[in-house]
Formats: C-alpha cells, sequence, structure tokens
C-alpha cells in the first residue's frame, strides 16, 4: 500500500470540508482494539493514503494494509482517538473518502508496582526491636550491615542466635515471625567474619540435602 502525501491540490478542498461523495465507494469505522484501527474500504483502489485530522491538521499514517478485501488496518495511538476523530483514504485523481471514528476508550497506565518492604527498628518496653517489614533474613541482614559495618553473615547469624523460637524448627532458612530483637553490638562483634560464612554456608548445603 503506498504511503505518500496528499496531493497539494486536494489539501483546500478537504479541510474546506467540499469534496463530493461517489455512491458505490465507501469508508467506514469497524472497530478499534489494542491500538490497531479497522475500517471497511470498498473503493476500486488499494493505492492509497490514511489520512488522520487531528489538532486541526493532517497527519498520514503509516503502516496502513488490507487485512481482508474490505478490511483496511491502521496502527494509530489510543490517545490519538481518545476524541472523535475524521479519517481519510485519498487516492491520486479520485475524490477523498472520509469516515468519522467516535472516541476511544483507553486503558488506564498500569499502576505503579508496590512499594518496597522497609525494615523499622523501634523500641519496645527499653527493648531493641525490628520490624522486618515482610523482608527477608537476608535484606534484614543487609540493612543492618550497612548501620553497624559488620558483614552480612556476622548480622545473619547474631540475629538468628537471638531469635531462634523467630525460625521454624531453628531453621535458619524459615523465618517466621515479622518482629525480631535486635542483636546486641557485641554479639555481631563477637562472631568472626569467616566463621559466620562458613556456618551459613554449611547450613544452605545441610538443607539443600534435606
Amino acid at each position: 500500500m503506498s504511503l505518500r502525501l496528499l496531493p497539494l491540490i486536494l489539501l483546500p478542498l478537504l479541510l474546506c470540508g467540499s469534496l463530493p461523495s461517489e455512491a458505490q465507494e465507501s469508508f467506514t469505522f469497524q472497530s478499534y482494539r489494542q491500538g490497531m484501527l479497522r475500517m471497511t474500504l470498498v473503493s476500486p483502489s488499494i493505492q492509497g493514503d490514511v489520512l488522520l485530522r487531528r489538532d486541526g491538521k493532517l497527519e498520514t499514517l503509516e503502516g496502513a494494509a488490507l487485512e481482508n478485501l474490505f478490511t483496511l488496518r491502521v496502527p494509530v495511538p489510543c490517545a490519538w482517538l481518545a476524541q472523535e476523530r475524521t479519517l481519510y483514504w485519498a487516492v491520486s485523481g479520485k475524490m477523498l473518502l472520509s469516515a468519522t471514528i467516535p472516541p476511544q476508550q483507553c486503558a488506564p497506565p498500569p499502576p505503579p508496582p508496590p512499594p518496597e518492604p522497609q525494615m523499622r527498628i523501634f523500641s519496645r518496653q527499653d527493648r531493641c526491636m525490628i520490624d522486618t517489614g515482610g523482608m527477608t533474613l537476608w535484606s534484614v541482614a543487609t540493612a543492618l550491615a550497612t548501620q553497624n559495618k559488620a558483614t552480612v553473615y556476622q548480622n545473619i547469624y547474631a540475629l538468628f542466635v537471638t531469635n531462634k523460637t523467630a525460625f521454624v524448627d531453628e531453621d535458619i532458612s524459615r523465618l517466621r515471625s515479622r518482629e525480631l530483637l535486635c542483636p546486641h553490638p557485641e554479639l555481631v562483634e563477637h562472631i568472626a567474619p569467616e566463621h559466620a560464612k562458613q556456618l551459613f554456608d554449611e547450613a544452605m548445603r545441610f538443607n539443600a540435602s534435606r
């Protein structure tokens, strides 16, 4: 299908709305779904241009193609069709065909992703508590590591030792409580980083073998 600019001689006639139509030809709206406009086109020629009147201007639409004998498929952004528009079929040397496109209901934008869970440290009865906010043990330990400068593995084991009952069957990989006691800073420092990583790796291998 040819996609050419409308011959300049036709533009004044089109803008004035004075072009006649031929009874044997027709150009009517079918449907609009998922960015694809479908029009019924009855025309002796399939070599033409599809023009959209938008914001007082004419725009040539690219990508138009015949889907079957009388259906013209044209990709059009939904935002362009939120208001009633006029579409034109232009064939060189022929009179223009026009069709009214009713306003289309565009799908709303997808909702923003849910906020990332956040850890919160608070005090309850003079005890330091951690609200994990639904974060994993690894994520909680990572957040603590940015504050106390210890390694993630040190914080994991300090959290585990301080909160053994918060884990199913005292399994370090099965945290079940949202609220945890803050590990004492001295406990975190007492656990050697290498030893903490070794214990963590052994626990993961043990769980994987079960």
